[in-house]
Formats: structure tokens, sequence, C-alpha cells
């Protein structure tokens, strides 16, 4: 058995120049499984599919007591591989409890995988504890001793030296791999200041703006603010996005991301502008190959009056080609017949900017980024990181439209478009190996 990963940093699609790793054997395999995840699986179950052309096609992971109760999780990864032409699927307990006590939820895993496979791939039941690795079927002492084999040769032999050569890392967990650390006090306030400052002029424009009704709780118009029409506000909030995603771009075919540093007050006015629906819409947009047409039009409309278009008798057409324009671009994302993988390098950009907006910004501003960074992880098919995210928005804002939209996604398992197209299964993390 070969596979072919081909490595992403942040998770996405891979690019034309990820560097593959190939995979000979399960141990390969089980080896690979923390790097795919990006993080050491722990009290878990992690079902990985190769494909009929030899791709790791699928990675889901589900917990361990989540796998106790009626089976729906065993029957949900079930389904996601069965999108998948599968040929072989490995399913591994991670865990440090005794074998005879979680065995059951293997075999319900495997039993699902086998009433959807129908026999026409392999599966294999594998697993790992904090003393070692070894087949759950496997009676051979020569091959799997009672008490495992060494835990040492899956983290550090061929596989784990070749993925940190082309540059993954392995977090300690979960929480540690996806969570958002504060940037420095003065990062901190130099955005807050910038943030507040924006706002203002937010309330300045809408309030310099023919019929188009100030937000609920917004502030009253601070001292010293020039007021806009509420799109050219729109339209210059929107360039600082598409000025620090160029600037993101720009620096991480230079440096790691970690050392990329974008401007505090411009994240500060960018966390501020992305309150307005427009403007967060219109940064949404501009994320979906051919969708910066729909970014533009979608503030640009605003120039014309407010956002429901009703300055000017020119809008409803203005507000029609936004709708025709929108519908096209999200298409992309969401039809199997038209829909494709985000851009990586776009997508990396986009998700540095919004994380260093959440790590700068004050917690107020933090719902619109989060939902928009859960966007773009169900997009590159990370299921159970726009989970988090989306909790997280939810956190900060509750009634958070956007937010709200993706969990009823994750609920009901809808993949991204290119997702399905693929026959891939959104229920969990999805690569896009290529054979080398």
């Amino acid at each position: 058995m070969e596979a072919t990963y081909a490595h992403h940093p942040a998770g996405g699609p891979g690019s034309p120049f990820d560097p593959p790793v190939l995979l000979r054997s399960s141990r390969d395999l089980l080896a690979a499984v923390p790097y795919l995840l990006g993080f050491r699986p722990r009290d878990c179950c992690v079902v990985v599919c190769v494909t009929d052309d030899g791709r790791v096609g699928l990675v889901a992971r589900t917990s361990l007591d989540e796998l106790a109760g009626d089976g729906l999780d065993a029957r949900t990864v079930a389904r996601a591989a069965g999108r998948v032409a599968t040929r072989l699927a490995l399913v591994v307990l991670y865990t440090d409890r005794p074998r005879e006590r979680v065995r059951s939820r293997a075999d319900a895993v495997v039993g699902a995988l086998d009433d959807v496979l129908h026999a026409v791939a392999d599966i294999e039941a594998w697993i790992v504890t904090p003393d070692g690795y070894r087949g759950l079927d496997c009676d051979d002492p020569s091959c799997c001793p009672p008490a495992g084999r060494p835990g040492a040769e899956l983290e550090h032999g061929e596989v784990g030296a070749a993925f940190v050569v082309a540059g993954r890392a392995i977090a300690d967990s979960e929480q540690e791999a996806h969570r958002i650390r504060p940037a420095a006090a003065a990062v901190r306030d130099r955005a807050a200041k910038a943030a507040s400052r924006a706002d203002r002029a937010r309330a300045a424009a809408r309030d310099a703006t023919p019929d188009v009704p100030r937000d609920h709780g917004m502030p009253a118009t601070g001292p010293g603010t020039v007021p806009v029409p509420v799109g050219t506000w729109r339209a210059e909030a929107y360039g600082v996005w598409c000025d620090l995603v160029r600037q993101a771009a720009e620096e991480l075919r230079a440096f790691p991301a970690g050392e990329v540093m974008l401007p505090p007050a411009r994240l500060g006015r960018l966390a501020a502008a992305l309150a307005d629906v427009p403007v967060r819409d219109a940064v949404l947009l501009s994320l979906v190959p051919g969708g910066r047409e729909a970014a533009d039009r979608t503030v640009g409309a605003g120039a014309r009056g407010g956002a429901d278009g009703s300055a000017d008798r020119g809008a409803g057409s203005a507000s029609g080609e936004v709708e025709v324009a929108t519908a096209r671009a999200i298409s992309r994302v969401v039809d199997p017949r038209v829909g494709v993988p985000p851009d990586p390098a776009t997508a990396d950009a986009a998700r540095l900017v919004l994380e260093q907006l959440v790590a700068a910004a004050p917690r107020r501003w933090h719902a619109p980024a989060l939902a928009l960074l859960a966007f773009l992880a169900w997009w590159r098919g990370d299921g159970w990181l726009a989970a988090r995210r989306v909790r997280e928005s939810a956190r900060r804002d509750p009634s958070h439209r956007l937010a709200g939209l993706l969990a009823g996604v994750l609920e009901a398992a809808v993949p991204p478009g290119w997702v399905s197209a693929a026959g891939t299964g959104a229920e969990a993390r999805v690569t896009e190996p290529r054979v080398g």
C-alpha cells in the first residue's frame, strides 16, 4: 500500500508547490496521523481513508465518549468515508484506557464502515497508548507484542522526519494548535484606539447618509469626526482589508507566519469595519476565486445610499446586480457542479490577518473575524476547527448571523462544493494529497 500526502501548512488544499510525503504502509499512516491533524490526538478515534488513486482522502476524528453514545458519530464518519473511493480505512483508537474497555467503540466504527463500504475496502483497527501501539486484531506476538510496539517507532521514524523537513509541526493538543494568543499590551492598546476611532467614523458616516438607520447601540458621533457618505466609508474600510491581505501574502512568501507582524492600527480599523454587514460580506466574497467583482459591488452599492439601496432611484438596479454577482460567487463555494477550493495563498493570508485581528483587537470586535475564520476552515474542509471558531464567535456575540448560519451547516454536515464534487466528506478534516 502506498499513499501520498501533499503538505499544506494551514490545513487547506495543497498548492502545486507542496512537497509530497510518501506513505508506504499502515504504520506509515499511523506515524502521519498527528501531522495530518496538526496535534497529538488523545482519547479519540481517528479514521484515515486511502483512496483508489493512492491519496489520503479523509482524516476524521471523534472523541471516545461521543462514540459511547448511540453510534451516530460512527455512522457519520462512515458516511464521510463512503463518499471517498476508499481502498483502505484505518480505525485508530488513541487512549490510555485498557484495550478491553474501548474495543467495542472501535468495533462500532469498523461495523459502520463495513456497512457503507460493502467489503470494497480493507479495514484495519489499531490502538495507540502512551506505552505503544498495536493492531487490535493482531495475534502475532512477533508483529504486535501484548504491550505493543514502542511509540518512538512512529514519532521518530522516516515519516515524521519527512513532515518536519516539509515544515509541518505538531502541537501538544488541539487547544494549543488552534489557540489564538493575545498580542502584546502595546499592540492591543493601539488596535483598541484605532477601532474606537473607526467606529465613531462609521457612526458619523451613517448619520451623514440619508435614509440609513443607525445600528442599535451604535455610539454617538465623537468630536473631531468628519462625516463621509456611508458608501465611501465602506469602500475605504474594505480597502484596508485588501491592503492587509496583500501585505500578509507578500510577507508570508518571505517569512514564517510567526514572524509576520501587521500594523495594529489597521487591524483595529478593520475590526470595527467588520461589524458592518456589507463590509463583512465583501470580505467573505473577496476570498472566493472570481468573487472580487461581487465584493466590489457589495461595498460600491453603499456609495449610492444605504445598505438596502434606498437613497436613490438607481440603487434598486445596483442591489440586483450585487445579488446576482454574490449568488454567482457563493455558488463556487457551495455548488458541487462549479465548486472550487480556496486559493491556498489567499486563504493563508486572510487567515493570518483575521487571527492577528483577534489577537490585537478588544473582545467586543471578535465575533465577525471568528465567524470568517470558521467559514475559511469549513471551506478548507477542517470541520472541527470551523466548529471551534463558530463556538468562539457565538460566545462573543450569540446573535451573530454568519456564525449561526455556519453552525447550521456544520450540524447538517453539509460539505463545501469542491469536497462534494471530489466525493469527500465534510464531517472531517479533508486533505488533498497528490501522487508524486
